[in-house]
């Protein structure tokens, strides 16, 4: 296997309508952190109503952009879980 020699590096920011959304969202996306993939280093850090996601990425341009997709997937996925929460009503 060729080893790449690019290293690349994001920063995704997304911010929440509350803090308390932000919060809820940055220890859900947590333990996705924690995945240790060679390579690949994947940090966050919340700042009120607002997550700051770094990505470092030694395996090529690909797996980069892969690594923010399943972020923002996570996103959306968390997104629409809040959204259906607060849409339900109790019986």
């Amino acid at each position: 296997m060729r080893k790449n020699s690019s290293v690349g590096f994001a920063i995704l920011e997304v911010e929440f309508r509350e803090p308390s959304l932000a919060k809820l969202v940055y220890l859900s996306t947590k333990p996705d952190e924690l995945v240790e993939a060679k390579g690949v280093k994947a940090f966050s850090e919340i700042k009120d109503s607002k997550i700051v996601f770094r990505v470092i990425c030694r395996r090529g341009v690909m797996s980069l952009a892969y690594t923010l997709y399943e972020y923002l997937q996570n996103l959306k996925l968390i997104e629409e879980a809040v959204l259906t929460l607060e849409a339900a009503t109790c019986p």
